[in-house]
């Protein structure tokens, strides 16, 4: 016969050990009559008639080679159980409220999670709560879906490492800005360029401007004024040469005002040219908007986000510790993998097979950084191979993880797309935990018809 120990060095899961097995582990050795294997036996037997009733050191020490310590330690070894069971019974989301209702539009951005516009970003409540509920301290964090960096920026604010993938570069670059680790250099840049930005301000700007001088990228000239392509450009110059983290913050920043302060509709999510100058946008009280006349204070915007930036990431960095690791990488989650070895927990919101096109949505910035996107890499925009791909990612996701796997998604009315999920993820071989719904307002959701989100919660 197999001894506990050595079956259970051998196969490395206590749950697949009988319970005399596992008692005899912890008793360690019998009496010179009766073997640690019997021994178990007997005081198994003994608590299955105890399930409902304390049990007490000394009806313990009634059996031959249970004394006062061995009494104590098979009772601390019931209580920890009693307490980790109770623990887990407690983890049910469903009992939690989902729809943070009461949460004003600020707190649903607070912290660094305003730096940047993302199309479909969950809100950072959703993350913060799963990591708080199904692990602790220092340990890994992975979303293979990152977007613009939620899931990685609440694990640190917890304590925990973090790792994100995403195929569009410019969801790395603001991932990168909103987990900035700042030090006195850094600090000293940004301060020195907000200093500079102020004495623009202050300058007088009517001198005249030759249009194509001016040119940002290939036909920019459609996109920006004249005036305003001129300090896009004076900007682009002037952090040139500042470290590139630095670099990289201070281009978030411009990038979030890019769509407003350029010529395109301000009632489209994808930057759309009007048909003319004059045009009336209807998502903001059906006003007149005059792209020849309207005011755009390039410089004021800037200096209003940065310094907002800047005060947000001081705080971050109080709030957490630079020694966690923190990586946004730009990686294809069908090959999550390759980056990342071991996790306890995936947090991620997976695109539909009708996903957002962010080389589309974020496309003033990428021309103007000069950012690639492979669109191929972007799952969701084919509808044959979506859910092949999925199928990949929830197979890469079992093979690093050990622990939980939350993923959050909205009802689909017409293909159940998140139901086809929930059952590709059974039939790989999660275990169901838990189900949260979760009810959300047009003004926070995914998309205007989307009215309902699905948390699912799954273990490995």
């Amino acid at each position: 016969m197999e001894k506990p120990r050595e079956k259970f060095l051998k196969i490395g899961n206590p749950k697949k050990l009988e319970t005399e097995e596992l008692l005899s582990i912890l008793l360690s050795h019998g009496t010179e009559k009766t073997n640690v294997y019997d021994l178990s036996i007997k005081i198994s037997d003994f608590l299955r008639l105890k399930t409902d009733k304390a049990v007490s050191i000394e009806e313990l020490m009634q059996f031959e080679g249970i004394g006062e310590v061995k009494a104590m330690q098979i009772l601390s070894a019931l209580e920890l159980g009693r307490r980790y069971f109770n623990n887990s019974e407690n983890k049910k989301l469903s009992v939690d409220d989902w729809d943070f209702s009461n949460l004003k539009q600020s707190q649903r951005q607070n912290g660094v999670h305003f730096f940047h516009h993302y199309t479909a970003k969950f809100i950072p409540q959703i993350p913060a709560n799963i990591i708080k509920r199904y692990i602790g301290r220092n340990r890994i964090v992975v979303d293979p879906f990152m977007g613009s960096g939620t899931t990685l920026v609440e694990a640190k604010l917890f304590g925990c490492h973090s790792y994100g993938l995403d195929t569009n570069p410019m969801a790395i670059k603001i991932a990168n800005s909103k987990t900035l680790i700042i030090n006195e250099e850094r600090i000293s840049e940004i301060r020195t360029f907000l200093y500079w930005l102020k004495q623009e301000i202050q300058k007088s700007s009517n001198f005249n401007i030759d249009p194509e001088e001016e040119l940002l990228f290939n036909n920019s000239h459609l996109w920006f004024r004249p005036d305003v392509a001129q300090k896009i450009k004076i900007i682009i110059s002037r952090i040139e040469f500042l470290s590139p983290d630095v670099k990289n913050f201070i281009e978030v920043g411009l990038s979030t005002l890019l769509k407003g302060i350029s010529n395109a509709r301000m009632d489209s999510v994808t930057p759309v040219l009007p048909d003319g100058p004059n045009y009336v946008d209807r998502k903001h009280y059906y006003r007149n908007v005059d792209n020849l006349t309207r005011k755009i204070p390039v410089y004021e915007r800037l200096y209003s986000q940065i310094n907002r930036m800047t005060s947000a990431i001081l705080e971050f960095n109080k709030e957490t510790d630079s020694k966690l690791i923190c990586n946004p990488i730009l990686g294809d989650a069908r090959h999550l993998d390759e980056f990342v070895n071991l996790c306890d927990l995936v947090i991620t919101s997976p695109p539909y097979w009708s996903a957002q096109n962010y080389e589309r949505i974020h496309m003033l910035s990428m021309k103007l950084f000069n950012l690639d996107i492979n669109g191929g890499l972007e799952i969701g925009r084919n509808e044959k191979a979506y859910f092949d791909d999925m199928k990949s990612v929830f197979i890469q996701i079992a093979n690093i993880l050990h622990g939980h796997f939350a993923f959050v998604i909205g009802h689909d009315e017409n293909n159940n797309s998140h139901e086809k999920l929930f059952y590709l993820a059974l039939d790989i071989g999660f275990n169901h935990v838990d189900t949260a719904r979760r009810n959300i307002s047009n003004q926070v959701s995914r998309a205007k018809q989307i009215k309902t989100e699905y948390i699912y919660i799954f273990s490995i």
